[in-house]
């Protein structure tokens, strides 16, 4: 009985000692509105990219250990792309929109995309194994005057 409080007690500091602590800092963002008419800017005519990701257990793995700073390969997200409207965040739309805006020189941001992702999971249906995302974005382009 003894042995089994000293237990229940060495237990009880271990997880005191051993405790996990979470810090959350948030700062209020200021309101960035921007009023923008259409004489303050270009649009191109609709252009188009394509991207594709192949994942095995979750991991990319052509994507993996490649590092090319500028490229659409590299690990970019589509919040670091000028983006006007919604689009879905996932990694392969973030590869799409990335190759538009590079593909066309001189666009200042991406206008209203839209966005067609097929993903298809060939090993039974389960996409934990192995999945494949196409992804198709078409929008404007813009550019400021």
């Amino acid at each position: 009985n003894k042995i089994m409080n000293k237990i229940i007690y060495l237990l009880f500091f271990t997880l005191i000692i051993s405790s996990c602590t979470t810090i959350h800092k948030t700062t209020r963002q200021p309101s960035n509105i921007i009023q923008l008419q259409y004489a303050d800017f270009d649009l191109s005519e609709q252009q188009t990219a394509k991207a594709t990701s192949v994942t095995i257990l979750g991991i990319d793995f052509a994507r993996l250990f490649l590092r090319k700073t500028g490229a659409y390969e590299s690990a970019i997200s589509a919040s670091s792309i000028p983006i006007l409207g919604q689009y879905l965040a996932d990694q392969t739309t973030s590869y799409a929109l990335y190759r538009l805006i590079d593909e066309n020189d001189g666009a200042d941001f991406v206008f209203y995309p839209q966005i067609e992702k097929k993903t298809t999971c060939p090993v039974l249906g389960l996409c934990l194994i192995n999945k494949i995302t196409d992804v198709e974005v078409k929008a404007k382009l813009g550019t400021f005057k």
